[in-house]
């Protein structure tokens, strides 16, 4: 390593992520994971700057799924990377460039949080990197490369850290810093700051039980950090709790499909270089958890560590327990917490705990890699080990290339027409086809109109009704649901209709005296034509919304 090895690493892992994510450093201004969870992604970074500035209050009510409030918090709100990217948004930036530097910025962050642990509990640099490389090049990151909030895991091993400088010092410093910690990941990803309050929370109890004094002088701290995460944690899922008395929780089904097996940590993402073929043999979607075999042997091998033994069992236990959540419902534990704990009530795959299964794995095999390096005393062989090492972590989690989609660089004349208009209500037609509506989101970033459409963890329970009502649209049925939502135009885009079926739904629209055309514009993909909706007779806005429940109304004019 360099004589400032944290700066090394971290250069190291730049380039690490660049390989393991190629080509996407190339299309960092204009493509992104092709999935339609980037797009949502970079809705949320640009609702956030739009709103801070002038109506803050507002922040939680995203322009989707009108007329419901909250709807921002109906899926992970991705606070920190918001704030963070809002003065670049201010500033006109690429809104695609900035997504994707905050993507990759949390792979090498979360690798550069890992060498901190690692170097501090092994006291080796190299040891350090070798776990720094592993927790960076997870398989299970490329199983989730299209979800920025489940890429930023740098404060995992920063809040285990900090548990460890707690125990060490008894200082208030490193107990108010646990707490932080824990508060930057809830606000990077709820589901991850649930799941490490829960590994501190193990991390903790292990460690006191091997040194009861230090826990004595530890626990102060650790009680005021635990008061500032329990604290603000609460402000911030608030818009959460209020939102299941309206969306409800995960239906136990869905929990159970997104819950890992044992058979998971045996199957790799179909990305992976070499065992990709496992991809179709044992798991589906979110349940492929295959750290790679270098990581598994280097973490038997800590077993050899009879001067660290303590805390090598320590981490041994906090993997088995990070792992045995992520069984979710195949866990009667985990059971028996979603019956009666609120936060997992609301997450619907278990199987992610498996990253802090990977993190924990990641420190084993720091030092698995320490006790190999010293078994060599010649500075040479244990550099052409840790040359080894690296390059075997790397081949066997090799992915690259990235499948990746090219978005427009240019805002489509439907949407610069949009723009110019006083703000209202906009559905864009088709509606039913669920992977329109988060390109639907990312171009209301350039005219922000309340938009019908919405994509999201949640939808709200009456989204299937305007769902159903549309089938028959332009019918009276249909306008009289729109009508309801206070929808002043309607956007319809032609590629995504069979030519007669287009042909006929215009014919029906130019038979409405309650519809007037708008114009014939330029979309993304093809022609699109907006309609207005014309008032009924003697209402000064679209104001009645006597069917939908006080809890989502928005004021109806703006």
């Amino acid at each position: 390593m360099t004589r400032h090895p944290l700066l090394g690493a971290s250069a190291f892992l730049v380039a690490l992520t660049v390989i393991l994510t190629w080509p996407q450093a190339l299309y960092l201004g204009s493509r992104v994971a092709a999935h339609s969870d980037p797009l949502l992604s970079i809705w949320r970074l640009s609702w956030i700057a739009h709103v801070l500035p002038g109506h803050p209050q507002q922040l939680i009510d995203g322009n989707i799924f009108t007329p419901h409030v909250r709807t921002l918090a109906y899926s992970d709100a991705t606070l920190l990377q918001g704030l963070l990217a809002a003065p670049w948004l201010w500033a006109r930036m690429n809104p695609v460039f900035i997504y994707n530097v905050l993507l990759l910025s949390g792979i090498v962050l979360s690798g550069v949080g890992m060498f901190v642990l690692a170097q501090h509990l092994t006291g080796n640099a190299d040891a350090a990197l070798v776990a720094a490389a592993i927790f960076t090049l997870l398989p299970y990151r490329i199983l989730h490369f299209m979800h920025l909030e489940l890429q930023w895991t740098m404060w995992m091993p920063l809040a285990l850290w900090a548990v460890h400088r707690v125990f060490e010092t008894g200082s208030i410093r490193y107990g108010v810093a646990t707490g932080a910690l824990l508060v930057l990941q809830a606000i990077s990803s709820l589901y991850y700051g649930a799941f490490l309050g829960i590994i501190v929370a193990v991390l903790t109890i292990l460690l006191a039980i091997a040194d009861p004094r230090q826990f004595k002088r530890a626990f102060v701290p650790l009680c005021l950090g635990a008061a500032i995460a329990f604290a603000a944690g609460a402000a911030y899922t608030m818009p959460y709790v209020a939102n299941t008395a309206v969306l409800g929780v995960r239906d136990q089904a869905e929990v159970t499909k997104f819950s890992a097996t044992l058979a998971s940590y045996i199957t790799a993402p179909q990305e992976n270089w070499l065992w990709g073929w496992t991809a179709f043999r044992f798991e589906g979607d979110e349940l492929r958890l295959f750290p790679g075999i270098a990581a598994i042997a280097l973490a038997i091998l800590a077993a050899g560590l009879t001067r660290r033994r303590a805390i090598v069992v320590t981490y041994l236990v906090v993997m088995a327990v990070a792992a045995a959540f992520s069984l979710g419902f195949n866990n009667p534990v985990y059971r028996l917490l979603y019956a009666h704990v609120w936060p997992m009530q609301g997450f619907r795959a278990p199987a992610r705990f498996g990253i802090l299964t990977g993190c924990a794995l990641a420190v084993l095999a720091g030092f698995g890699f320490d006790y190999l390096a010293q078994r060599f005393s010649r500075s040479r062989l244990r550099n052409g080990l840790l040359i080894a090492v690296l390059v075997a972590i790397g081949v066997e989690c090799g992915s690259a290339p990235m499948r990746l989609d090219e978005l427009p660089r240019q805002t489509p004349d439907v949407y610069r027409f949009l723009r110019i208009l006083d703000q209202a209500v906009v559905i864009e037609l088709p509606i039913a086809e669920s992977d329109l509506a988060p390109v639907y989101m990312y171009w209301s970033t350039q005219h922000w109109h309340r938009l019908v459409n919405g994509y999201s963890g949640f939808s709200p329970p009456d989204y299937a009704e305007t769902l159903t009502r549309l089938r028959t649209f332009p019918d009276d049925r249909s306008i009289e649901r729109l009508q309801r939502l206070n929808v002043r135009y309607i956007v319809v885009h032609e590629m995504f209709y069979k030519p007669k079926e287009h042909a006929a739904l215009l014919l029906r629209l130019g038979r409405r005296e309650d519809i007037a055309p708008a114009g014939r514009y330029r979309d993304w993909a093809g022609v699109a034509q907006v309609f207005e909706l014309k008032r009924k007779s003697g209402e000064g806005c679209h104001s009645d919304t006597s069917r939908l429940s006080r809890e989502t109304r928005r004021p109806p004019c703006s």
